[in-house]
């Protein structure tokens, strides 16, 4: 049976041979011109996935779905726009039976299938919740915002904080943007993997990142060398 991941389309070379390597066939995410081009095809912007169901803003559903069809692919209603919030309605995170977001802005599609689903809603003020919390396993996550980590440690969550600011980039051009990106889209989880886009080395005071995501008994892959890319993280469908 075929495996598929979603990825910005501007992912390095490297990073797609990986990803093709462990088993999956890419699906790309096209540039698109309703949000800000650092964003443009990430894919926390226009997906989301909740327990295996899968959500997709309609300028990207029907190309998806043409590919690889699938009962747990649904088509969300909100239509994205380049001003904040218009841009975070699918950008809510799944951490186990929770989901995480500003639910003043969530996809109403989004909302039932977290109804139906009984996921337990925890509300935060950052709207881009998914791109700013790196999920780790159904427990486990690293967040940069502190407002965020003292909102999930009152859950039970483990949660590794990091109360400095790492160096990840954002596309923008054929360079980089003056934006930082977040953790949650330069780091994924896929399978039993924990996949860093970059070298982890690179963002990893003290060594804390990679001793935390070795107790839970994660494989990282990283790219030695190369500079931590925020690409909206990664979606298997």
């Amino acid at each position: 049976m075929k495996k598929y991941v979603m990825i910005d389309t501007r992912m390095r070379e490297v990073e797609k041979e990986k990803l093709r390597s462990i088993g999956y066939e890419l699906i790309e995410l096209k540039r698109a011109h309703n949000v800000y081009e650092e964003i443009s095809s990430h894919v926390d912007i226009f997906c989301t996935k909740i327990k295996d169901h899968v959500i997709l803003e309609k300028s990207v559903y029907h190309e998806i779905t043409s590919k690889i069809g699938g009962s747990n692919i649904y088509l969300g209603q909100a239509v994205l726009q380049e001003k904040y919030p218009l841009d975070i309605p699918f950008n809510v995170c799944n951490v186990g039976n929770f989901a995480i977001h500003n639910f003043h802005y969530t996809d109403q599609k989004v909302l039932a299938i977290i109804e139906r689903l009984g996921i337990e809603k925890i509300n935060i003020s950052q709207g881009y919740s998914n791109c700013s919390i790196a999920v780790i396993d159904s427990r486990s996550a690293i967040v940069t915002d502190r407002k965020i980590y003292n909102t999930l440690k009152d859950y039970d969550f483990n949660i590794l904080y990091l109360d400095y600011i790492p160096d990840i980039k954002l596309l923008r051009g054929n360079g980089y943007s003056s934006m930082h990106g977040l953790i949650g889209g330069a780091i994924s989880m896929i399978g039993n993997h924990i996949i860093v886009f970059g070298d982890l080395n690179k963002i990893d005071k003290g060594g804390m990142i990679r001793e935390f995501i070795g107790s839970i008994k994660k494989d990282i892959i990283d790219f030695k060398g190369l500079d931590v890319i925020d690409y909206g993280g990664i979606l298997e469908v």
